[in-house]
C-alpha cells in the first residue's frame, strides 16, 4: 500500500507531467509573461526588503531546487538590486552550515551595493564586478569555488521578454 505522503508527490509529478503537454497552458503562460511584463510585474515583489525582480512561481520552485540540492555555494549572474542574493543567501541559512552566495554583475550600483552590505543576510554574501565571461573574473570566481563541493549556478542576468 502507498502512503498518502508518497501518493501526493506521485500526484504532483503526474500534474505536472500533464501541465507540460498542455498547449493551452503553455499559451496562457507565455500570454501571462508577455502582459505582464509590460507593466514590469515582477519589479514589483521583493525578498526581505530588496527588490527581487522575480516572478513568485519561481522564487517557489528556486526554494524546491535549493532545499533539494542544498548548494554550499550558489553563484548568481546578474545582481541588480540584490533581493536573490538575499533570497538565495537565506534559503542557505534555512538550510544550515556555511553556504555561501557569489553575485557577478558588470555594473554593481552604489546605492545597492550599500544597501545588500547592510542587510543581516550579508554575511553570506560576496559580490564581484565584472563580466561574468570575462576570463579574470571567471579565475576569481574559480578560486573562490575551488574549496566548495556542491555548487548552484544561477544564470540570472537576461529577462525573458525576447519570447514576447
Amino acid at each position: 500500500m502507498t502512503s498518502p505522503v508518497i501518493a501526493f508527490k506521485q500526484e504532483c509529478q503526474a500534474n505536472i507531467a500533464k501541465m507540460t503537454e498542455d498547449e493551452k497552458v503553455q499559451k496562457l503562460s507565455r500570454e501571462w509573461i508577455c502582459e505582464s511584463a509590460k507593466y514590469k510585474y515582477s519589479y514589483n515583489l521583493s525578498w526581505m526588503g530588496r527588490p527581487i525582480i522575480q516572478y513568485p512561481q519561481d522564487i517557489i520552485a528556486m526554494q524546491e531546487i535549493l532545499w533539494q540540492v542544498k548548494p554550499d555555494l550558489i553563484i548568481e549572474t546578474g545582481i541588480a538590486h540584490g533581493g536573490s542574493l538575499i533570497f538565495s543567501a537565506s534559503m542557505l541559512e534555512l538550510i544550515g552550515g556555511d553556504g555561501q552566495v557569489l553575485g557577478i554583475d558588470i555594473d554593481i550600483r552604489e546605492h545597492n551595493r550599500a544597501e545588500i552590505e547592510k542587510h543581516p543576510m550579508f554575511r553570506r554574501i560576496t559580490m564581484v564586478e565584472g563580466s561574468s565571461v570575462d576570463e579574470n573574473i571567471a579565475a576569481q570566481v574559480f578560486d573562490f569555488a575551488k574549496r566548495k563541493k556542491n555548487i548552484l549556478v544561477c544564470l540570472d542576468s537576461c529577462t525573458p521578454t525576447s519570447m514576447c
